[in-house]
């Protein structure tokens, strides 16, 4: 009681004075430990309503949304996740893949006993939500995937970002502050080992088949910046190759969407979970 009390009383200071930043990605309060498959995945839950996955990019974590998460957790139960290998959650020797983070999320969910989520995934996060609307459809009710690519190749990336995939994050983030929640701030002796299993993930995954997209029937919003690294072509092709799909170019952005317009994704997102 007397810890709930204190955090109430934190968050209504951050309300009233804006002088305390939540801790996103590090809250000793909301932050939990559950065992999935054969690690230990680490999630925060903010919010009340509709239960709601958020999955981060490629080396990021929880804070990647720190932004985006007070929006959705003013309507939506916010399950904000590391993924395996990031963050705090842990890893294993095992060749890291979408199936195998999928898996993870799945297996999170039955330990919170949701049978169906919206899903929210940014970059990897997004391909994360292609691969659990098709392994595990009965899960996700709908799926907003932004700046996600369905092939690893030059048709998703040009030659330039695809060959320096391992800087594209840096270099697409606006400021040094920004640069941070992509670095393994909690785990630092694994970071170099950590890196070249993040890099190697994004070389050769993810290789959706144009008859595995088109089987998927989940509703899907599929959002890209106007300036995303990934290529627009790509993205209107995985528009036109998803039979439940709705597109929306975010003007003005490039792939930090989450981060350049957090307010203007809210709004559209939820339009079209309301629908």
């Amino acid at each position: 009681m007397i810890k709930y009390f204190l955090f109430t009383l934190t968050a209504l200071t951050i309300s009233c004075y804006g002088q305390i930043p939540m801790p996103y990605g590090s809250n000793p309060v909301t932050g939990r430990f559950v065992q999935t498959n054969d690690i230990r995945l680490y999630y925060e839950i903010y919010g009340n309503g509709p239960p709601l996955l958020l999955m981060h990019g490629n080396s990021g974590s929880i804070a990647s949304f720190s932004k985006f998460i007070p929006l959705l957790a003013s309507k939506y139960k916010v399950i904000a996740v590391d993924s395996r290998a990031q963050g705090r959650s842990g890893d294993s020797d095992k060749e890291l893949t979408f199936e195998q983070i999928a898996s993870d999320f799945s297996a999170l969910l039955d330990s919170l006993h949701l049978k169906s989520v919206y899903a929210v995934g940014w970059s990897d996060g997004g391909i994360v939500g292609l691969q659990m609307a098709l392994s595990y459809p009965e899960k996700i009710s709908k799926l907003v995937t932004i700046g996600a690519n369905f092939v690893a190749d030059s048709t998703a990336l040009s030659a330039d970002n695809f060959d320096t995939k391992k800087i594209t994050w840096f270099h697409q983030l606006p400021t040094d502050d920004q640069k941070k929640i992509v670095l393994d701030s909690h785990n630092p002796a694994r970071a170099g080992r950590i890196y070249d299993k993040l890099i190697n993930l994004d070389l050769k995954y993810p290789n959706f088949t144009p008859d595995q997209l088109s089987s998927i029937k989940t509703p899907t919003l599929v959002v890209a910046g106007d300036h995303d690294i990934i290529i627009d072509t790509h993205t209107l092709k995985l528009f036109h190759t998803l039979p439940h799909s709705q597109l929306f170019i975010v003007p003005d952005s490039p792939h930090h969407v989450p981060i350049a317009k957090p307010k203007l994704l809210f709004q559209v997102i939820d339009e079209f979970l309301a629908k």
